[in-house]
């Protein structure tokens, strides 16, 4: 039978359910993301929103009414639900105390969801595999709850524990959950050291049209800290049924040593009543007087156990003992109350209230700030992107560029300070030189001791002179900037552009060049064969050559060691012999100083440039691979920031558009009689007199304000999945 009611809940869902898709897509995307664009913190609360557009959704096609079951821990609350069902659905709703809601409804086949903050979904095979998964989540929990505690934070499941079960929905066959259209949901004890769950309990629920059934134990009725929380659900709740579990097996001592039934067993009424005039807060005083609050004392074990049994035999137990409430009177009442007009208003009314508040909460979440964050955020990627790209270029061309050109003049440039230098070291060795040979000739050294322990030293040590003069020179050189060259002023730009410092290259490979001023051996112009010494006259009577002469006189040439006595080489190379020694010492040592400068100079020049121009290119390739890395990852970064931005832009977008009509609903059906909402119908009736108002829990009508929305900006398609 087609009623107004169905088909607002109809009109309803096509409104409400599109808006899932975008949500979807943009959560995948977010899950997917960088953590740059995770720390917008979106897709927590995205989740939780969609979590709850669906859970209405779903509730408002299925016209579905939410039975909500609180009370302290081992209250009763499981056997409630056992009653209430007349099946034994406690085999798999007594979890343990894990701060999540539990979702009991009808099904033919036994479904088991568990649904986490971070979206991930199990699906347990059966009640102990449920339980086993529960158990471990709650370790898990335990865990992490004390870790945040430790560092004095606030625990916050979506961000400190994402794994963190949030909701678990169980279905079963229940014939009378069928029948009813009832969905129980069981919430965790309100005094848990897990607190946070209940927090989020309530934000789920506040103005839902579900009723709150809150079980308590006759023990705890004058309890105060019972009732701490129990305002709150006055509050949030516009029919309370209380339920106080009764155990009349209990018995009382009598003074001679009887038993006999207790008060709570005998007349629970009495109970009820000392409740009502000396523990009653003024709260729930004021919400029994209005009808807001009934107080229902039941033995919920005994009924549970003739509703499982089907009820036959136990009928007086059903309608309840002396003074006590009858169950199926309590199961009338509730019964009456989800098929009262004033529960259908509330229905259709808290419906379009919920889907404002959840589209409202979702176009926040994807709106201005988000979107501005996200927008900033991909301008700066693309001012890196184009920076980069400029980068690149810069350093293809440098790369191009013809450096060793740039390096050749370097030689030439240093020859007039390295002279300057040169001049002194030269002066330095023809002095040490001199002084080397008049002490030789005045000793009795050997040949072989005055090249090889005096002169060759001194050469030596003007070439190593020579080598730190030019080094020092192309040294100052480099300091002055760019390496020592002079560079085009395009290159010099590029250089700029692409952060590449040439004075810093230089200096690198200037510290690179060997300080070893050579090692080429020297062969000193004085062999021994070839020194005029003077002959004797036995030298001459016998015929004897210069180099048999020179041979017996300083010994062989390779090895020139015979001790030549002073006064032998003042008889045998004095005069114009030792002239022409120092003669031929001077031409060789001049030569030998020209030749040192041009060796050391093209060496340590060469070493520089090509240890410069090998950095440069080593430069060049790791900057090019280093920017076509970073701009992959920029381009990256940039397309997914894009794609988040185009999703961010559809879901608002979406959520938008889904106010508007939920505007239009609301306008349409608050001028609806709610006598009419579950009469036959096949157009809608509209009673210009009969204005849905802002209601007080009890009262027949409520009242959804028309909001108005902007609609969302949306330059950027998005990308489908």
């Amino acid at each position: 039978m087609r009623t107004l009611l169905s088909r607002f809940c109809e009109e309803f869902d096509s409104v409400v359910r599109p808006v899932l898709e975008p949500l979807d897509r943009l959560s995948k995307k977010l899950g997917e993301a960088s953590q740059q664009v995770l720390d917008l913190q979106l897709l927590p609360h995205l989740r939780d929103a969609r979590m709850h557009i669906e859970t209405l959704a779903d509730k408002v096609r299925e016209q579905q009414a939410y039975v909500i079951i609180f009370g302290p821990l081992k209250s009763g609350k499981s056997t409630l639900m056992n009653a209430v069902s007349a099946a034994y659905v406690s085999e798999v709703t007594s979890l343990p105390a894990y701060p999540c809601m539990v979702y009991v409804s009808h099904s033919e086949t036994p479904e088991f969801v568990v649904r986490r903050f971070n979206g991930r979904i199990d699906r347990p095979a059966d009640p102990a595999s449920l339980h086993m998964l529960v158990n471990r989540a709650h370790k898990e929990l335990a865990d992490r709850l004390r870790e945040v505690e430790t560092k004095g934070e606030d625990f916050d499941p979506a961000r400190h524990l994402p794994e963190a079960v949030q909701r678990i929905d169980v279905k079963l066959p229940a014939g009378h959950l069928d029948s009813s259209g009832a969905v129980l949901v069981d919430t965790p004890g309100l005094y848990s050291r897990m607190k946070f769950g209940y927090d989020r309990m309530t934000r789920e629920f506040r103005n839902s049209a579900a009723c709150a059934i809150f079980v308590v134990k006759s023990d705890n009725l004058f309890l105060e800290q019972v009732f701490e929380e129990f305002n709150q659900l006055l509050e949030l709740f516009s029919r309370i049924f209380l339920v106080v579990n009764l155990d009349t097996s209990k018995v009382d001592l009598k003074a001679d040593g009887s038993l006999e039934p207790s008060l709570e067993s005998s007349d629970p009424l009495r109970l009820i009543e000392a409740f009502e005039n000396l523990a009653m807060s003024a709260p729930l005083k004021e919400a029994a007087e209005e009808g807001r609050l009934r107080i229902y004392p039941v033995d919920l074990l005994r009924a549970a156990s003739e509703r499982l049994k089907g009820g036959e035999s136990h009928t007086e137990t059903m309608a309840g003992h002396e003074g006590q409430a009858s169950f199926d009177g309590f199961l009338d009442d509730l019964t009456e109350y989800l098929n009262s007009t004033e529960y259908l208003v509330a229905f259709l009314g808290d419906s379009l209230r919920q889907a404002t508040t959840f589209l409202t909460e979702v176009g926040d979440l994807c709106g201005a700030e988000a979107s501005t964050r996200l927008r900033e955020r991909v301008r700066e990627l693309q001012a890196r992107e184009e920076k980069e790209k400029a980068r690149l270029q810069a350093v293809k061309r440098l790369a191009s560029h013809d450096w060793v050109a740039d390096f050749q003049g370097m030689e030439a440039g240093l020859d007039t300070p390295i002279l300057e230098h040169a001049r002194g070291a030269d002066e330095s060795s023809a002095e040490s030189m001199r002084a080397a040979f008049d002490e030789w000739f005045g000793s009795n050294a050997s040949l072989q001791s005055l090249l090889g322990e005096s002169l060759i030293p001194v050469l030596k040590e003007s070439r190593k002179q020579v080598a730190g003069f030019v080094r020092q020179t192309l040294e100052e050189r480099v300091a002055t900037g760019q390496a020592g060259i002079l560079v085009p002023a395009g290159i010099g730009r590029d250089l700029t552009t692409s952060g590449i410092h040439l004075a810093e290259l230089g200096e690198k490979a200037m510290a690179a060049v060997a300080d070893d001023p050579g090692r080429e051996p020297i062969d000193l112009p004085l062999r021994g064969s070839e020194i005029p010494v003077r002959k004797r006259l036995v030298d001459w009577l016998l015929f004897r050559s210069r180099a048999t002469v020179c041979r017996r006189l300083f010994g062989p040439d390779n090895r020139p060691n015979f001790p030549l006595p002073k006064q032998l080489k003042a008889k045998r190379l004095g005069g114009g012999v030792r002239q022409a020694m120092l003669e031929s010492l001077e031409t060789f040592r001049a030569r030998f100083g020209t030749e040192t400068l041009d060796r050391s100079r093209a060496r340590i020049v060469r070493e520089y440039v090509d240890a410069v121009t090998s950095a440069l290119r080593f430069r060049f390739e790791a900057e090019e691979e280093l920017l076509g890395e970073a701009l992959t990852e920029l381009r990256g970064e940039l397309k997914e920031s894009l794609d988040v931005l185009a999703h961010l832009n559809a879901a608002q977008t979406a959520s938008a558009q889904a106010l508007r009509e939920i505007a239009e609903l609301s306008e349409s059906y608050g001028e609806t009689d709610p006598a009419l909402l579950s009469k036959p119908t096949e157009d809608r009736i509209l009673l210009e007199d009969v204005i849905l108002t802002p209601a007080k829990p009890g009262a027949g009508h409520v009242a959804v304000e028309p909001t108005a929305v902007e609609p969302a900006s949306s330059e950027i398609a998005p990308e489908t999945d």
